[in-house]
């Protein structure tokens, strides 16, 4: 059976999986794009792009086969196919409480079943395949939204009556409870399932997911890394925090999206996830696609090892810096490997001076400090026991998500501007956590050289500062950025001097 899966699927080997239903978002993807991977039909998908398995039970699908040709390499279903190529006939399991309990069991075996929901029969095969090659495979859900009130793919006919519209609804939510069973237990998984819409546990919104795509095909990494802009004074930061969801590919995505918008850093966070937090809080309750704890959900958005020795080869490849948030030691010991030229130390760690003390007394490059929720004490603090750093990076922020515009004391950036008259090593700096940029804009003009803003791939709801974060993929963070310049040339130098567009000037005759 395993060799059938493996012959259908031919040289695309290495490539991922893509498993195709017929929700309406489905019609905002260029499904042409995909036939270079392994595509997994559900039914008569086939019609939408025909794909190397296709999976399905009901009879009208024999119906549209019939039509038009079997297309796909191999068909598995609890039905013989007249002039398949190849196919596999399964038992099919109708639901019923009994059997869903054992669905998690019969997803785990080694023999195929046909599920009353064939997205999770699809799932199996992509798990089934990803296990026979050896390999963890990316496998993205496109077009299944769980709902008719949204309707169907625009491309092909739906087999539904109006008057069963309260049927499906029913039997789609089912469908989405059973595959929501499998998101749980990612850790048992040789697939890392990546479902693309607006779902609470979607990894991608159709836009994000059309950017994605674009990016994971890019390959000329010259091109961005040779696009040479005007120098700038101000650094423009790309605060990733963790909205990479541990997904790399993801994340490289969204560091070529930060290059194209015109930062010079992004910058990710690191923390020690077993001593951070307490035992009661990475047991306690949180659903996620990396399992129902606080400790699944944190352990499965950190970065690894090899993570960042990725970020760091990709983002010297195409010519953008990057930094983290250290928040614990072990953290700040993890990120002396890469040999960083700076480290940030976040707002939210503030009364951990023992620590700030440390990182001060042993690094010597650049350091990034925010203000958030401290009073002029903690500036004394830095002041002092910074004096050793090569610069301190010292931003004015607000630790409330988002800021109104009347709470970001932009007036502190000014101060901060003249401290750094006194103190060569003090840069002035602005954390934005309020929205748009107008505040960024008079960030500039009150002297701030370093602005971060975070920023997400697309409106996923469990983004972290969800409501604060920019949007990589729409254009909102360039346009930020873009403000952000526009201010530079606005404010220009505080040299005065005499500009070449002056001409009105009455001049004493000699």
């Amino acid at each position: 059976m395993n060799n059938l899966l493996i012959e259908a699927i031919g040289n695309k080997k290495n490539q991922d999986i893509y498993i195709l239903g017929k929700g309406s978002t489905i019609d905002e993807i260029s499904l042409n794009a995909l036939e270079d991977n392994i595509v997994i039909n559900t039914n008569d998908t086939e019609l939408l792009l025909p794909g190397n398995i296709c999976v399905f039970h009901h009879g009208w699908v024999l119906d549209v086969l019939e039509q038009k040709g079997p297309q796909a390499n191999l068909y598995i279903s609890d039905r013989s196919v007249t002039g398949a190529t190849s196919s596999i006939l399964a038992e099919y399991i109708p639901n019923n409480p009994d059997n869903s309990e054992f669905l998690l069991n019969r997803f785990h075996s080694s023999d195929i079943h046909i599920e009353s929901s064939v997205l999770i029969t699809a799932l199996k095969v992509a798990n089934l395949l990803a296990k026979e090659l050896g390999q963890k495979k990316n496998v993205y859900l496109l077009g299944f939204d769980f709902t008719v009130k949204t309707g169907f793919t625009d491309q092909m006919p739906i087999h539904m009556n109006e008057n069963e519209s309260e049927y499906v609804e029913k039997t789609l939510k089912s469908q989405e409870h059973l595959l929501e069973m499998l998101l749980s237990e990612p850790e048992k998984l040789d697939i890392s399932i990546k479902h693309v819409g607006v779902r609470p546990y979607s990894s991608f919104t159709v836009e994000a997911f059309n950017k994605l795509f674009n990016t994971l095909s890019y390959e000329d990494t010259t091109v961005l890394n040779s696009n040479v802009k005007d120098k700038f004074s101000v650094k423009v930061i790309a605060e990733i925090t963790t909205n990479h969801f541990g997904d790399r590919e993801r994340l490289r995505s969204m560091i070529i999206a930060s290059k194209q918008a015109g930062a010079d850093y992004i910058k990710l966070q690191k923390r020690d996830v077993d001593t951070f937090y307490t035992k009661e809080k990475l047991d306690s309750e949180y659903r996620s696609p990396f399992g129902n704890t606080f400790r699944d959900y944190r352990h499965g958005i950190e970065l690894s090892y090899d993570d960042f020795v990725f970020v760091d080869e990709f983002c010297k490849s195409i010519g953008i810096g990057w930094f983290a948030s250290v928040l614990d030691y072990p953290s700040y010991l993890f990120m002396k490997q890469f040999d960083p030229e700076m480290v940030k130390l976040p707002s939210t760690i503030s009364e951990h001076t023992e620590f700030l003390e440390v990182v001060a007394k042993d690094f010597k490059k650049d350091v990034v400090i925010s203000t958030g929720f401290t009073h002029p004490e903690y500036e004394s603090f830095i002041l002092e026991t910074f004096k050793n750093v090569r610069n301190v990076y010292l931003l004015q922020c607000t630790s409330a998500y988002p800021t109104a515009n009347e709470a970001t004391q932009l007036g502190v950036i000014r101060h901060y501007y003249n401290i750094s008259r006194e103190h060569a090593n003090i840069i002035p700096g602005f954390s934005s956590h309020d929205i748009g940029s107008l505040c960024s804009m008079m960030a500039v003009a009150a002297g701030a050289r370093m602005i971060e803003k975070h920023v997400k791939f697309g409106d996923v709801s469990w983004s972290h500062f969800d409501e604060v974060a920019v949007d990589l993929v729409n254009g909102d963070y360039a346009k930020v950025v873009s403000d952000i310049r526009i201010a530079e040339k606005i404010v220009g130098s505080e040299t005065k001097e005499v500009h070449s567009t002056e001409h009105h000037k009455y001049w004493v005759s000699k």
